[in-house]
């Protein structure tokens, strides 16, 4: 039991090393001029190493993107006699991020800058937005199961691209997280009205 443990350790330690050297190099050279051994050297792995982890490179770079649909499903699964709408507008209005517990009060300059980068990086690749509208897409049948309800879940997936779109638009303006908090309220908040209007508590 203690070596399985250890094995998990050191798997959950190698993952997250790829992951980081990965998000270095994105950074710095732009995600189409990375190279899977590139970022296998820069964590010390082989190029097999990657793949068994990651699968594919856009799978680096929308690494977090798993946790996020968890958190959508368990919040809707979890929900009580609250409507589905107002089971996720926590986790869509309340910062930028949608697992992380990071008010938009409280955002240290540094991720926001972060996540400017972040930003521009896939803005600038093709094949992250390709991945981008995939990984939207995927997420309908869950939500709509989760939920109860695939009408409710396709028009929850055009509010989560809504606010995809804002937050990247502000990051890659020159928003502050104040400023992209207000379109959110204004614009998202507005969304989420009218979707809840439409499928409230059954």
């Amino acid at each position: 039991m203690v070596r399985e443990g250890l094995r998990e350790r050191k798997r959950a330690e190698t993952r997250q090393r790829i992951s980081d050297c990965a998000t270095r190099l994105f950074e710095r050279d732009g995600f189409e001029n990375v190279t899977l051994a590139q970022v296998a050297e820069a964590a010390d792995v082989s190029v097999k190493t990657v793949v068994n982890y990651f699968g594919a490179k856009e799978d680096l770079f929308f690494d977090a993107e798993p946790a996020i649909l968890d958190a959508l499903v368990d919040s809707l699964e979890n929900r009580g006699p609250a409507s589905p709408t107002a089971a996720l507008r926590p986790l869509i209005m309340d910062g930028p991020h949608l697992t992380a517990p990071c008010p938009w009060s409280d955002l240290p300059p540094g991720l926001w800058e972060a996540a400017r980068v972040w930003a521009r990086c896939e803005q600038d690749s093709p094949t992250l937005r390709t991945r981008r509208a995939a990984i939207l897409k995927s997420w309908l049948p869950p939500l709509a199961e989760a939920s109860g309800s695939p009408p409710w879940a396709a028009l929850m997936v055009g509010a989560l691209i809504l606010r995809h779109d804002l937050l990247h638009q502000g990051l890659l303006d020159g928003s502050t997280p104040a400023e992209v908090e207000r379109r959110f309220e204004r614009i998202l908040g507005q969304t989420l009205d009218a979707l809840d209007r439409a499928f409230p508590p059954t």
